[in-house]
């Protein structure tokens, strides 16, 4: 009889114990995989649709220009910051959430 067979031919109660136990370690190191992937999934995706929602207010401050004035404010949770640069064009930096540009602005 070779070691670790039983005389059926079939593994032991231990054998079939330790058998388990790996797999459900395996399985629950696989899901704490998954767990934490669909975790960085959710932030990328926050992170995604406040910086679409930054570009779309700095659209509509490129279609429609702010007056030109030193000016800081909250829109919907987003701050905007209004700069402006003194020159011949009447242009104001904007800086939107974490985006900033050169805009122009009504005198």
């Amino acid at each position: 009889m070779k070691a670790g067979y039983s005389a059926d031919g079939g593994f032991t109660l231990m054998e079939v114990c330790v058998a388990l136990a790996v797999l459900v370690a395996g399985a629950v190191v696989f899901g704490r995989y998954l767990d934490g992937f669909n975790r960085v999934r959710a932030l990328e995706r926050q992170h995604a649709n406040a910086v679409l929602a930054d570009v779309q207010f700095m659209e509509s401050f490129i279609l429609t220009p702010p007056p030109c004035l030193d000016s800081s404010f909250t829109i919907n949770g987003v701050n905007v910051t209004l700069k402006v640069v003194h020159g011949v064009k009447p242009l104001a930096w904007t800086q939107v959430g974490t985006l900033r540009r050169l805009v122009r602005c009504v005198r």
